[in-house]
């Protein structure tokens, strides 16, 4: 049986069920369907409503006894209607957020390097291509962030004169390193399955996905870096201890291309 998708309902992150947020450690997680009503757009100026109402009831009533009236009550009947049809499709928006920045942890340094795969890799939502981390954002027309997920698998950064670091945990593209220009997708469409999105959800929007594969990128990768034992590198290393680039909840290893930071496009 395939697992849930949970949804953050604080930064938007689509996730593997857990009781806090992988990125922002928020407790607002549920699965999407039950957190689904929270991200519809509420119109609570109800005063609108009210006055339409009043007018065109007052209208309605005086063009019984002044039919001259009666075009002005038709008129006001038309504009109640498009007001309410107006409403109910407000009501089915999803309210767009910005993008949820993330601050390094105490600690935290930036190395330099190429990624390497270690163990595996995770499907790109694009067109399931393997990548060694991705993050995929639907935005509304204003650019807001809809929904988004990041997915990364433990990977080997090989440092410019230090060697191999393993990189495991939550991690975050924060670089627009995107595989393909943003893409228009609505309701059905198999990419926004592939990120967790239930069809009948009916969003709609614009994907941007950035995607880091192997070996192809100049890294800076940025967090907290401890020794660990490693069981896999055991076989060809003292005990396995290796340098560990750990991502916690609350704190994700943030990744980005080397050559934007260069250029000051960072």
């Amino acid at each position: 049986m395939e697992a849930a998708t949970f949804c953050c309902v604080q930064c938007r992150l689509l996730q593997p069920p857990t009781t806090a947020c992988v990125e922002c450690a928020a407790p607002m997680t549920a699965p999407v369907e039950l957190v689904r009503e929270l991200l519809y757009y509420r119109d609570m100026r109800f005063n609108n409503h009210r006055d339409w109402g009043m007018l065109t009831a007052f209208l309605a009533g005086s063009s019984l006894a002044l039919p001259i009236l009666a075009p002005l009550a038709v008129g006001s009947i038309i504009a109640l209607g498009v007001h309410k049809l107006r409403g109910e499709a407000r009501k089915r928006r999803f309210v767009g957020i910005a993008l949820p920045s993330v601050v390094p942890p105490p600690g935290a340094t930036t190395l330099h390097g190429i990624a390497r795969k270690f163990r595996g890799t995770v499907a790109s939502v694009l067109d399931e291509q393997p990548v060694l981390v991705e993050h995929a954002v639907v935005r509304d027309r204003r650019g807001s962030v809809l929904l988004r997920r990041s997915d990364a698998a433990p990977f080997l950064l090989e440092v410019e004169g230090q060697g191999p670091v393993l990189i495991a945990g939550p991690a975050r593209v924060v670089a627009p390193n995107m595989l393909a220009a943003p893409l228009r997708v609505k309701r059905g469409d198999p990419r926004l399955s592939r990120m967790g999105i239930p069809a009948d959800l009916g969003l709609a929007g614009e994907l941007e996905v950035s995607s880091i594969a192997d070996g192809g990128t100049h890294l800076a990768v940025t967090g907290v870096v401890e020794e660990e034992a490693v069981v896999e590198l055991a076989f060809h290393r003292d005990g396995g201890r290796i340098p560990v680039m750990r991502g916690r909840a609350g704190a994700p290893v943030l990744v980005s291309d080397r050559r934007l930071i260069a250029a000051g496009l960072l």
